[in-house]
Order: structure tokens, then C-alpha cells, then sequence
């Protein structure tokens, strides 16, 4: 019987050998991930192995997360470990993968572009307040978190999600949008620390000039918070998982009902069951 896509199978080190597709889903290969690997490394290992040769595209080569369940993909910046990134994933479910891809957002994410403040955005977008029901709202990046409200005097605004614990992604499988760039930002914590499963999931939509500025933004503001927040990323001599340590702060989640938000900061955090059936099943991989 084949295995699944991203099954992993244990290494004789301490990590786990797990698939890394390149370019596409017909070709992968297999990359010893432990607990302080990180996207540089996982590329500087598939480069050895000569996978990364013959390749056109622009911009430069990254590691993307393909989360599978939820029908998206994100870049991961060379920095992070991809033991986190896994961390978030439903082990229940083996259908999200890594794959490198080359994408102009390479040299954007880089380190030596590492923002010195915290990136600020703003506009008018249309957001899925509840599965398949979208209003218009306008939704503002500042000190690296979204906060949306109904008109742009901000006199409604409320708190979404910080970026401590949320992150851009571009969603490829989603239909009847209102406009035709549609973006995410979800929590990089496991779904099983969320009561309410909508204060995982932030789904945008606009169009694709707006849409790629609002991605790039909200990435180089995670890229931001992580270098504050978790500077043992950036320490090349750091050694064990940084899990337990981040420094980081739970992620924030609204309250209420499904439609406006209606408070300005976060409730605790309790446990229920997961959700995977945001997304209807189709293609994933899309060019960057």
C-alpha cells in the first residue's frame, strides 16, 4: 500500500525523515527534520542532493507549508523550524506537506530584509464573517495585529488576531468568493486550543493588487514580531527546541457569535474538538 504524501518515517538521529516535495507533487525527497531544523537547512540539504537544479521561475527558492486540510499554502521564512510548523498540523490527518518552491517573496522574507518596524496596512476588504456569508469591511494592519471595522473612521474597530500566533496564507481552493484574490490568516497553533473553530480562520477576499500587497505586509509584520519575540531563531548557536521557551503569548481569538466582532481583546483560551471540513476538496499548488 503507498504511504500517504507527508507520512514521515523515523531517522537514525534524533528527527524524522520526511517527504519534501520540490517544484510539484511528482517528485520529493526525503529530509532528516529534527526538533531545531529549519527551512535554510532543509534547503541546503535538497540543494546537495542536486533537486534543485534545471528549475525556471522567479525570485528564489523557499520552503512552503501546504496546509492540505484547510485548502492553502504559506511561505516559511529560512529562519523557522519546521518542527513548529508541524506542531499545528492534525496528526490524525496526514495530508499537509512541505514543498519548495521558487517565489518572488524569497527575497522579500529574507533575513537581511528583516523590517525595523512593524509594517502598517490598511483598506477595504471583503471578509467571510461566517462559512459562505461575506460583508464588506475595513481591515488595518498595526502593531502587528488586524483589527476590523465597518468604515474606515475606525470608530467601530475592533481587535481580530495578532501576529504573534497568526500568519498570511494564499488560499487555493475556496469557491464563490466576491473578488478574485483570496487570502487567510490563521492561527499557527493547533486548532485544538480554540473553542470557537472561527477564531482560527480569517478569510479575505479583494483584488489581486491589494491582495498581494495585504499578503506581503502581514508576512513581513509575523517576520517582525517573530525576530522580537523569538530571537533564539536568529541565534545561529541555539540549540534544542525552542517550543517550550518562544516567549511568545497565546493567540488571541474572538468571542461572540459568527457575525461582528464585539470586544476589543482576547477571552481565554479552551479546548474542543477540531474542524477540517472548511474547504471543499481540489488543487492545491499554484505558482507564486
Amino acid at each position: 500500500m503507498p504511504r500517504p504524501s507527508g507520512e514521515h518515517q523515523p531517522s537514525k538521529s534524533q528527527g524524522t525523515l520526511t517527504r519534501v516535495f520540490v517544484g510539484d507533487m511528482q517528485r520529493f525527497n526525503m529530509v532528516d527534520i529534527g526538533p531545531t531544523t529549519t527551512a535554510k537547512q532543509v534547503l541546503a540539504a535538497v540543494e546537495e542532493q542536486g533537486s534543485l537544479k534545471g528549475w525556471v521561475g522567479t525570485g528564489g527558492w523557499m520552503v512552503w507549508e501546504v496546509a492540505q486540510d484547510f485548502g492553502m499554502e504559506r511561505p516559511i521564512r529560512s529562519f523557522e523550524q519546521l518542527a513548529d510548523v508541524q506542531a499545528s498540523w492534525n496528526k490524525d490527518k496526514m495530508v499537509n506537506m512541505f514543498v519548495i518552491k521558487l517565489t518572488p517573496l524569497a527575497p522579500i522574507l529574507s533575513r537581511s530584509n528583516m523590517p525595523s518596524s512593524s509594517p502598517m496596512f490598511s483598506g477595504y476588504v471583503e471578509w467571510e464573517m461566517k462559512r459562505g456569508k461575506w460583508v464588506k469591511r475595513y481591515l488595518r494592519l498595526r502593531e502587528h495585529s488586524l483589527f476590523l471595522c465597518k468604515r474606515d473612521n475606525g470608530k467601530d474597530e475592533v481587535f481580530l488576531c495578532s501576529l504573534s500566533n497568526f500568519d498570511a496564507y494564499n488560499v487555493t481552493r475556496l469557491t464563490k468568493a466576491p473578488k478574485p484574490f483570496v487570502f487567510a490568516v490563521k492561527s499557527t497553533d493547533n486548532l485544538s486550543f480554540f473553542e470557537n473553530t472561527s477564531d482560527y480562520l480569517h478569510v479575505f477576499a479583494c483584488n489581486p493588487r491589494d491582495g498581494d500587497k495585504w499578503v506581503e505586509k502581514i508576512l513581513l509584520a509575523r517576520s517582525y514580531v517573530l525576530h522580537q519575540e523569538r530571537t533564539i531563531l536568529f541565534n545561529k548557536s541555539a540549540g534544542g527546541n525552542t517550543a517550550g521557551g518562544s516567549g511568545l503569548s497565546r493567540a488571541n481569538t474572538r468571542a461572540g457569535n459568527a457575525g461582528t466582532p464585539q470586544r476589543t481583546g482576547p477571552p481565554p483560551l479552551l479546548t474542543a474538538p477540531g474542524r477540517d471540513d472548511v474547504f471543499l476538496p481540489g488543487s492545491l499548488l499554484r505558482d507564486s
